[in-house]
């Protein structure tokens, strides 16, 4: 029996759901996608027969969204929320419900390598050992208890591949102004990247950082450079800032 799923939410995180769980499990079926909130059009039969709902809308069209669909929910349907920083609480609220799962997945999973942080509410042993295979099927993920992790984790790994590409970016430009072309520029820092992705699972960070440092090296140069203009703390307070904007939807 195939496991059915509507998704409400056409955005880069719904569209990369549809495509993990409509390429990757043939027991698994997507029926629904909308894309235009305000002009949804439900007739609530696919809402009535789906065994998980996931609400993958921007966190202000959390209301809207959940107004249109509500009505139609069936008793044994569990309801995902991937919207950032909008909490457990403030789902029940909206929508009635108390089968409730908020999930924190991030962009990863399109590429199945994605990672997720999730906490469900109102879910029976049963429920919640489906809800579990079901998550597994989209992405890896860990269950945590304290709802704030997610708010954490939204900073952190929800956020993350933005951070990741802002300095893909960065480097792409500084290899233009050395002098390379655009393609030679992204060829060098994708490689770089990729393969330092894999390094980075064969041992601790820092050091790794000396096995590529050499005393009075280059690297040792740059490294330099980035310490003095606090790096690490520029990163901790872009972390801080996405965390405490995740809150603040949350009691939007």
């Amino acid at each position: 029996m195939k496991t059915k799923v509507t998704i409400i939410g056409f955005g880069t995180m719904g569209r990369a759901i549809a495509k993990a769980l409509s390429g990757n499990d043939r027991t698994v079926k997507v029926f629904s996608v909308e894309k235009n909130i305000k002009n949804m059009n439900i007739t609530g039969k696919n809402i009535r027969k789906s065994n998980f709902l996931i609400l993958a809308v921007k966190p202000q069209d959390a209301k809207e969204a959940i107004k249109q669909v509500k009505k139609y929910f069936d008793k044994k349907t569990i309801l995902i929320s991937i919207m950032a920083g909008v909490s457990i609480k403030k789902l029940i609220y909206l929508s009635g419900r108390k089968k409730i799962i908020r999930m924190m997945p991030n962009l990863g999973l399109s590429v199945g390598q994605g990672i997720a942080v999730w906490k469900g509410m109102g879910l029976s042993k049963s429920e919640a050992r489906k809800a579990k295979n079901f998550i597994n099927k989209i992405t890896d993920n860990f269950e945590v208890q304290d709802e704030d992790v997610i708010n954490k984790a939204t900073a952190v790994s929800g956020s993350g591949p933005a951070y990741f590409f802002l300095l893909a970016d960065c480097l792409i430009k500084a290899c233009g102004r050395l002098g390379f072309t655009k393609n030679e520029s992204r060829r060098l820092v994708e490689k770089t990247f990729s393969a330092s992705a894999l390094l980075a699972r064969t041992g601790d960070y820092s050091t790794l950082v000396k096995k590529v440092a050499s005393k009075g090296g280059t690297t040792e140069a740059a490294l330099k450079v980035f310490r003095k203009r606090n790096f690490d703390k520029i990163v901790s307070e872009a972390v801080r800032a996405a965390y405490k904007r995740a809150k603040e939807l949350g009691h939007a």
